[in-house]
């Protein structure tokens, strides 16, 4: 018997060590609420034009001149400063977010550029190129690290379909998939909530302009593109063409949970 109890006794302190991986796994949860009415949240890292202007409520990410005009060639981004644990061995994130945000074109503007994305990438990336680059990607609109959902107001040739849209990005600025938005992204609020579920590997987007939503999804495993610790955060940007970029209001949420399968190793 006493034989029995050493064989027994290191397999299930294993046991016991394995629950409470599996367990640590699943409660790594980070989560945050930011409204930008005139406050200017601490635990953000504000790149490029990203800044509070004396007279908007809201966080701005590209920058205006003296008379509140956009200015061309701009990009900035909000970063949320914690390194958060996309996976691990035998783990991997489910996550959701929700921004609000307005572009307003300048007064009479029929064409404005270029919008916001959310995204996500590995941690202290450089700020990207302007225009269709986002402030994420380089000047060729290609960066093999970085997942991003972008709300794009802006038709570039041989970059974007014939059509203002969301779109699902992966590692380039053209669109694994898209939605048709017309013009319900210009001069009013927009809220976006983004989910990707680990379980499925499913991106989701469910957006609401005004009366009207939007859709649109891919299936793609993140883990293959993403660092085990990325950062999150959102960007706006213009081109040669120009809106004014303000976020509102930006939630997120993400609980790292256990696969039970061993998650494919970052290059």
């Amino acid at each position: 018997m006493a034989k029995h109890l050493q064989t027994l006794i290191p397999m299930l302190s294993c046991i016991a060590l394995l629950l409470a991986t599996a367990n640590m796994a699943r409660s790594q949860t980070t989560s945050f609420t930011y409204d930008f009415y005139g406050q200017e949240p601490t635990d953000l890292l504000y790149q490029g034009d990203a800044h509070f202007p004396s007279d908007s409520t809201y966080l701005r990410m590209t920058n205006t001149d003296s008379s509140g005009n956009p200015l061309t060639y701009r990009a900035g981004r909000a970063v949320y400063s914690k390194p958060i644990q996309f996976w691990e061995g035998g783990a991997q994130v489910d996550l959701e977010t929700t921004i609000k945000f307005i572009i307003n074109p300048k007064s009479g503007d029929t064409n404005p550029a270029d919008g916001f994305t959310f995204f996500i990438q590995p941690v202290g990336s450089p700020v990207g190129f302007t225009g269709a680059s986002f402030g994420i990607f380089d000047t060729s609109g290609q960066n093999p690290s970085v997942f991003a959902v972008e709300f794009d107001i802006f038709i570039n040739g041989g970059v974007d379909p014939s059509y203002r849209h969301v779109g699902i990005d992966i590692g380039s600025n053209v669109s694994k998939n898209t939605t048709d938005v017309g013009n319900a992204f210009l001069g009013q609020e927009v809220t976006a909530r983004i989910n990707y579920v680990e379980a499925t590997k499913l991106i989701s987007v469910h957006v609401t302009a005004g009366s009207k939503t939007y859709e649109v999804s891919y299936v793609y495993d993140l883990s293959t593109i993403l660092p085990q610790q990325v950062e999150v955060g959102i960007s706006g940007a213009t081109g040669g063409q120009i809106a004014v970029h303000d976020l509102i209001s930006w939630y997120f949420t993400s609980t790292l949970v256990n696969t039970g399968a061993n998650i494919r190793q970052y290059a």
